[in-house]
């Protein structure tokens, strides 16, 4: 039945790349399998090959091996405060991104974003530094000038730069040194973690960045958010069946938590997004045990 959907979703377009093909595949499996998550199963599979389209444009940027190694002795993610060319198909994407939403979730709230970028009221630009500064409530304040939603602007919002941020996110890695990053938040664009993987037999933890995909090993005994390492306050929430696929890590030290999901090896990024929806049971029920998600 996924192939027959594949074939159909397609039937007119280019063939999309393997990665999301499949990840098309596992959406329509997730979506006849847990029918209440077919509503965001569906918002998804049709999100994917807009945001990973052949038609990408690419992002060319630079940044100094020397800057690039204080910033992060500092603490610093590599892009923060950083002049970032515009994509040019930024805005064309913000306008898909936004239609999708619309169609799929908020109708109102998804076409007053769609407009704003099309009558130039809101600005790629602007929208790329609020992401990227040092003050965390810059996006939800801009939202909130524009009369906007802000949560529903951070959702459009990161969908928008994933594909351009992934980007730079792949050429900046080889300036990160082996040792790791200690933070909780993104080495390469100072966002929270989306979920994290157990790698391979020896279960090394990862945490994957949902704006840019970049990924840093943490370790697995102590909370990556407030450095809690006493374990009788680190603990681990799953469903019945599910802790060696999906679990969520929890620290009662700062009530944060983290979803995390097993793999042999990393998540490719339509993988990782599809990880996000299949895991949305663990968010609710972080949620009514009062866990938050690190912010």
């Amino acid at each position: 039945m996924a192939a027959d959907f594949l074939r159909s979703l397609f039937r007119r377009t280019p063939a999309p790349p393997t990665d999301v093909a499949d990840a098309l595949g596992q959406l329509q499996e997730l979506g006849e399998q847990r029918p209440t998550l077919a509503a965001p199963c569906k918002l998804l599979a049709d999100l994917l090959p807009l945001l990973f389209s052949s038609k990408t444009s690419a992002v060319e940027f630079q940044l100094p091996a020397e800057r690039a190694a204080a910033k992060l002795a500092e603490g610093i993610p590599l892009l923060r405060a950083e002049a970032i060319p515009i994509a040019e198909d930024l805005a064309r994407r913000w306008d898909g991104v936004s239609g999708v939403i619309a169609n799929h979730h908020d109708s109102d709230g998804g076409r007053r974003l769609q407009e704003l970028v099309r009558k130039k009221a809101l600005w790629p630009r602007e929208l790329m530094r609020a992401v990227l500064s040092d003050d965390p409530a810059a996006v939800r304040t801009l939202a909130q000038q524009h009369n906007c939603d802000p949560d529903l602007t951070a959702t459009v919002l990161r969908f928008t730069l994933l594909p351009s941020l992934s980007q730079l996110n792949v050429a900046l890695a080889p300036l990160r040194p082996e040792r790791g990053w200690e933070y909780g938040y993104c080495p390469t664009c100072g966002s929270w973690p989306l979920l994290g993987e157990f790698r391979g037999l020896e279960h090394t933890r990862y945490l994957r960045c949902g704006w840019c995909a970049a990924e840093w090993k943490t370790a697995r005994l102590r909370c990556p958010f407030c450095g809690n390492r006493e374990h009788e306050k680190l603990g681990y929430l799953h469903v019945e069946k599910e802790e060696t696929k999906y679990r969520a890590a929890m620290c009662e030290a700062c009530r944060a938590y983290m979803k995390m999901v097993s793999s042999l090896g990393a998540l490719s990024l339509p993988a990782l997004l599809v990880a996000d929806v299949a895991t949305l049971h663990l968010d609710l029920a972080a949620a009514e045990r009062g866990y938050l998600p690190p912010s």
